[in-house]
């Protein structure tokens, strides 16, 4: 896992919302109206973190659990699995 900072902070409003800074809506090819997934990421040492995906792909989540375990027993993720994810 890798988790880039970007320096930047925002406020959720009232209502919930969070906007995304344009500099990485421009770098991610986010366009307005895009739909994002939600996903929570929880590392080793029980820090959650909330993660977007910007794309209409939506990926099994049986994928990720078998690329979560594979990859907590230190086993090689299959190239089919890598093509999926």
């Amino acid at each position: 896992m890798k988790l880039t900072p970007e320096n930047t902070t925002r406020k959720i409003d009232s209502l919930g919302r969070v906007s995304i800074p344009k500099s990485m809506r421009s770098r991610l090819g986010i366009e307005d109206g895009a739909e994002m997934a939600f996903y929570l990421l929880e590392d080793d040492t029980g820090t959650q973190y909330v993660c977007l995906k910007a794309d209409g792909d939506e990926i099994d989540p049986r994928y990720l659990i078998a690329e979560q375990v594979l990859d907590e027993l230190g086993c090689e993720i299959p190239a089919e699995l890598q093509a999926v994810l």
